[in-house]
């Protein structure tokens, strides 16, 4: 197993235990973890995944595929959760719909010396927010809680 694999295992279990403060140990002090919209230093790590866990209390991971190399790891996954708390993102807010949401997500690994140096998820926001029955407004940042209309 190479670093990159034990250390994304280790966030992703502390993750689903919900132990987030714990997660800056793994990376390297001048790292950063990116995803669409938002790049963060490890000590903003534990309150922005508290937004997710907070708004996805049963979230869980199924890997679909990975493929390692020498200094790292991509890893291929789904999520799926129930959206019951509210969920911050770099487009807004969006309140709980109820919905049980499933999305996919890549997650590209990169260690060296035994910590995290990069931690890039790849993900459609689109996706998302359609599963969520989202209805974005324009370019704007400000997300509007709507239905969306369904053609019949």
């Amino acid at each position: 197993m190479s670093t990159a694999e034990r250390l994304a295992g280790q966030q992703y279990a502390m993750i689903l235990r919900r132990d987030l403060a714990r997660l800056p140990g793994l990376y390297a002090p001048d790292a950063a973890y990116t995803i669409p919209g938002a790049t963060l230093r490890p000590t903003e790590l534990p309150a922005f995944l508290r937004t997710w866990t907070g708004a996805f209390p049963d979230l869980r991971a199924d890997v679909i595929g990975r493929v390692e190399t020498a200094g790292g790891l991509a890893l291929e996954q789904r999520l799926t959760g129930t959206h019951t708390g509210v969920l911050h993102t770099p487009l807004g807010t969006v309140a709980p719909t109820g919905r049980t949401v499933s999305w996919d997500v890549v997650d590209v690994v990169r260690a060296r010396r035994g910590r995290i140096v990069a931690w890039r998820s790849y993900f459609d926001w689109g996706q998302f927010y359609l599963s969520l029955g989202v209805q974005l407004s324009g370019f704007s940042r400000q997300l509007r809680h709507e239905p969306l209309a369904v053609a019949a």
